[in-house]
């Protein structure tokens, strides 16, 4: 492997449902996956190598409780069964919870299950922590890390079991 190159085959994105404009048969192939594939430092047809699920199949309109948790409980057990890669990126807390990380922060990285995960912001534009421009920065300084198979920076690194 050349240096900087990322093996797609060893890498998963998991998202809470399509956008208002992506496809639910193609999952972050939209404006949120090309959102990721900026700030991972890969193409698009990188990132669409990339094992891809969704936690809903759909997008609820409003706000308030959208997400099916129960839905997604049972998506995130099918990604741990079915995927056999190194490193997971969750793209927000609804998504983390799921997996079973509870109250921690963007850009932490655990090690459990013997993979790796990255909980990483909902890239969407409602999400405000996007607002900060050092947000951003650190966001994508520890995505291209993450995808190319380094640690991020220690202090964001936990081990162990969540719940």
């Amino acid at each position: 492997m050349k240096q900087n190159e990322i093996e797609t085959h060893n890498i998963g994105l998991v998202g809470q449902a399509p956008s208002r404009r992506g496809d639910p048969r193609k999952p972050l192939a939209g404006p949120n996956g090309q959102k990721i594939a900026r700030l991972g430092g890969m193409s698009y047809e990188e990132l669409i190598a990339c094992h891809r699920k969704h936690l809903n199949t759909y997008r609820k309109h409003g706000k308030g409780k959208a997400f099916d948790h129960a839905k997604g409980n049972v998506k995130a057990a099918e990604v741990l069964l079915d995927w056999h890669v190194e490193r997971i990126v969750l793209l927000g807390k609804n998504v983390a919870r799921c997996f079973g990380f509870r109250d921690l922060p963007f850009l932490a990285e655990i090690r459990i299950y013997g993979r790796r995960f990255l909980i990483f912001p909902h890239p969407s534009g409602v999400n405000r922590w996007w607002n900060e421009r050092r947000n951003e920065q650190r966001a994508r300084e520890f995505l291209q890390r993450f995808l190319r198979g380094e640690s991020v920076p220690t202090g964001f690194r936990k081990s162990g079991s969540y719940g």
